[in-house]
């Protein structure tokens, strides 16, 4: 598991939000921005970038854990599953790039995007306590 939490922190947890993380709180609140939709739509939609094509945010979740019982064993992945469906709940409107769902979605989407760094990094840290 300690392996594991280290691939899903750096994996998932550090390019969730890769671009988005550096928007100031007002991108997040005023106008929705071509700028916002883009870095969204790159960290949630090629989340893993590979010569063998991009991978989803959901769909590098799901490549980590497909071998794992349900429900998960660990609450911090618990948590990422939760907040990883909330991500994938948007996805239409991603890959429509639609400024006005994205607009009504960016502070659940950004609420998710930090619950799964928090709950990775956590996971991580309990891992590396208990090694």
């Amino acid at each position: 598991m300690r392996e594991r939490a280290a691939a899903l922190k750096h994996d998932l947890g550090k390019y969730v939000a890769w671009q988005s993380a550096n928007f100031d709180d007002e991108a997040w609140t005023g106008p929705m921005s071509e700028a916002l939709i883009e870095a969204l739509r790159s960290d949630l939609l090629h989340t893993r970038q590979r010569a063998e094509g991009d991978q989803a945010a959901w769909e590098v979740w799901a490549a980590h854990v497909e071998d794992l019982p349900r429900p998960l064993p660990e609450p911090e992945l618990q948590r990422v599953d939760a907040a990883v469906q909330r991500l994938r709940s948007h996805e239409a409107a991603l890959r429509a790039s639609d400024a006005e769902a994205l607009g009504r979605a960016r502070s659940e989407i950004r609420e998710a995007q930090q619950d799964i760094r928090a709950a990775l990094r956590d996971l991580h840290r309990r891992m590396l306590r208990g090694a």
